[in-house]
Parts: C-alpha cells; structure tokens; sequence
C-alpha cells in the first residue's frame, strides 16, 4: 500500500507540474500573439498588396487565439500552435523590413520630387523671363522698324488755269493741301509696300473727309480714327522725299489746321497749317 501510495502521489505531482508548464506555454502564446497584433496594427503603408497580406496575417493570428482557448488543454496543438506563431512571428519582422524600406523609398522619392519641382519652377520662370525678353525685343524691332518723318511741313495750294500751283494762305481760295517730308533711312525696316496715312484735322476738331467713297478708318495709337488721305510708298530703306497732295472737297473754314503723318498705326510726324 505505500509503495502505491508513493506511485500514485509521484503521478499527481508530475500531472500538475505537466499541467501548470501548459498553462504557462498558452499565455505565453496568448501574449506574443497578442503583441503580433498589436504590432500589426501600427503599421502604415499605402500599398494596396501589402495591405492585404497583412490584413491575411492578423486574420490568421486571431484563429490561432481561437484555437488555443478551444485546445488550451492539449499540449500537441499547443506545441503546434507555437512553432506556426514562431513563424508568423518571422513573417512579421520581413512585411516590417519592407515597409521600413517603403517608407525610406517614400521620403527620398518625395524631396526628389520637391527637387524636381524647384527645377520645374526655375524653369517655367526662365521660359517666363525669356517671352518677357522675346516681346521687349519684338516690341523694341517693332518701334526701331516703324518709319520717321523729318522736315514735315504743309502748304495750301491754288491751281491757276495753265496748270501751275502756287502757295497760298486764303481758306477760301485753297484748292490742295500739300504735305511733304523727307522719310529717314531705316535698317530695321523691311523693304516693300509701307501704307502712309494723312489726318488734316480743322480749326474745330474735324478730320477732313477722304478722297475716296469707301472706309476711311485705320488702326492708330490702339484706337481705330478716320484719315484724310492715304497713299502707298515703295521703301526700300534709304531717305526718300515724299509729297502728298490732298484735293479740298468742302470749303475750308479759316484757322489753323493741325496735319499728322502715320505708317504701322504710329505718328511718325506732325506740322500745322494757317490758313486765313
């Protein structure tokens, strides 16, 4: 009898230290499981595939939870249970290796691009500064090209019956305007055609009529006016003198009458003229 009282008291003791080394082994379990997901649940990544494994790992962590309060008294799945978190476990520190790497390939990809983003900024300045630059100069061959005027000076004109013109000053008895100019040589210029408008304004402000029927308006200054005479020179960037005469379609009130010279929408000369 105490030969099998010892056995059986041997038996009990090592049934509790197998049972109290099991329990120890499930919260052990329990807790680096736990931790797993807590883990997981700190990562941030904006991968769309690596999200989902994830979201599959913590999925998995949660049915082993499972399968330990359901086993808790079984030291095989229990043992079994251990050596899948150990390797749940290695799973975990490679997704955190990647996204380390992820995150560190997020950062120099963003001052990268901050990078580029000042180049593209200094560039689209520059191109700014350059067609700033190009319609200065455009603006400036514009100016340089448009033709001058010198020696502008007007006269009022009587045709006597054989044909000759003399100079006068009477309103009433002035048939033609004359308006005369030596046109400056000009290198900028293009050769050609250059379409040269008359404005003979009155003493009371009014651009004397065309000589033609049809539209007598042009560009000028930005605005659109009416001119008195219009004629077409052949420039061929030398001094040129030119004379315009324009025919009197009304009679003239006496006073005086201001006369200005365009070409390219400028003035490019102005002179007066007393007629009495």
């Amino acid at each position: 009898m105490g030969i099998l009282y010892l056995t059986k008291t041997t038996e009990a003791t090592e049934k509790a230290e197998t049972i109290s080394t099991l329990e120890v082994e499930q919260l052990q379990l329990k807790s680096d499981l736990q931790d797993m997901l807590i883990q997981y649940d700190t990562m941030t990544v904006q991968n769309d595939q690596l999200n989902a494994e994830i979201i599959g790992q913590q999925e998995q962590i949660k049915e082993m939870l499972k399968q330990i309060e359901k086993h808790k008294d079984d030291a095989y799945i229990i043992g079994k249970l251990k050596k899948e978190a150990s390797t749940l476990r290695g799973i975990m520190k490679g997704y955190i290796a990647t996204i380390d790497s992820l995150n560190t390939m997020n950062i120099d990809l963003k001052k990268d691009n901050q990078f580029l983003s000042q180049e593209l900024t200094q560039v689209k300045t520059k191109a700014q500064q350059l067609e700033s630059s190009k319609k200065d100069l455009e603006t400036i061959v514009a100016t340089g090209s448009v033709l001058q005027a010198n020696n502008l000076s007007s006269v009022g004109l009587r045709v006597r019956n054989n044909g000759k013109q003399v100079e006068i000053n009477k309103a009433d008895k002035t048939e033609l305007i004359r308006t005369c100019a030596q046109i400056a040589p000009n290198r900028i210029s293009q050769e050609g055609k250059k379409d040269i408008y008359l404005r003979i304004i009155s003493p009371d402000g009014v651009v004397l009529n065309s000589e033609t029927d049809g539209d007598n308006r042009f560009e000028f200054n930005g605005v659109s006016g009416k001119y008195s005479i219009k004629r077409v020179i052949d420039y061929n960037k030398e001094e040129m003198d030119l004379c315009i005469f324009y025919s009197i379609l009304d009679p003239l009130p006496t006073g005086k009458y201001l006369i200005e010279m365009y070409e390219s929408g400028t003035l490019i000369g102005k002179t007066d003229l007393d007629l009495k």
